[in-house]
């Protein structure tokens, strides 16, 4: 498959020994490695003195990777390239600068996270690295196990409130209401599973 020109950068990949050798490297599996080399192609560097020499310093510049990029890039497909990101910010490669919004109001408008690399990864298993994880993108009101939960305290609630609600919608399950010892309490619970079989 052939790359499109508009993800063809020419730019040579500048990777360090120390990188190679180090442990967080070792740890990425094939994958990741590819997502790597391309963050390092999408860095700049420039000519400065270090030292009394010329050297060439990576300038740390923030850069976008979108889905379609690591996709005709044969980055497998879209899981594989947020498991990818999310493992390299993980062992300090990245940093994420700005993380990209999951909703566009327009097709031309794309809200891309940003990324630029991080020197994290030189204390990787050490006592002295500092752990980061990636953002969620979706609002709170939008996450499962959130939701689950708050259906929990919901009901929960209602049980607990019995007939005292805000409208027969929000109203307490008649099953769960208490058991009585009394006829007057049998009647309570006839009325309900009527009011019960209405709605």
């Amino acid at each position: 498959m052939k790359i499109p020109k508009d993800y063809m950068i020419r730019s040579h990949i500048w990777m360090e020994p120390d990188i190679f050798y180090s442990d967080a490297f070792r740890c990425l599996p094939k994958s990741a490695i590819l997502t790597l080399l391309r963050c390092l192609q999408k860095q700049k560097r420039e000519k400065t003195k270090v030292g009394g020499k010329k050297k060439y310093v990576r300038t740390y510049n923030e850069f976008i990777f979108p889905y379609a990029e690591a996709r005709d890039l044969l980055i497998s497909n879209a899981t594989q390239h947020w498991k990818n990101i999310n493992k390299l910010v993980e062992v300090g490669f990245l940093e994420i600068t700005y993380q990209g919004g999951w909703y566009q109001k327009h097709k031309r408008e794309k809200d891309y996270s940003r990324y630029k690399l991080s020197e994290r990864w030189r204390k990787y298993n050490t006592p002295e690295f500092v752990k980061v994880e990636k953002p969620k993108v979706l609002p709170a009101s939008f996450h499962i196990k959130a939701n689950m939960e708050r259906k929990k305290l919901k009901l929960t609630s209602q049980n607990r409130s019995g007939p005292l609600h805000k409208s027969e919608g929000d109203g307490a399950v008649c099953e769960n209401i208490r058991i009585h010892e009394s006829e007057v309490g049998e009647q309570a619970l006839e009325n309900c599973q009527s009011f019960a079989g209405v709605i």
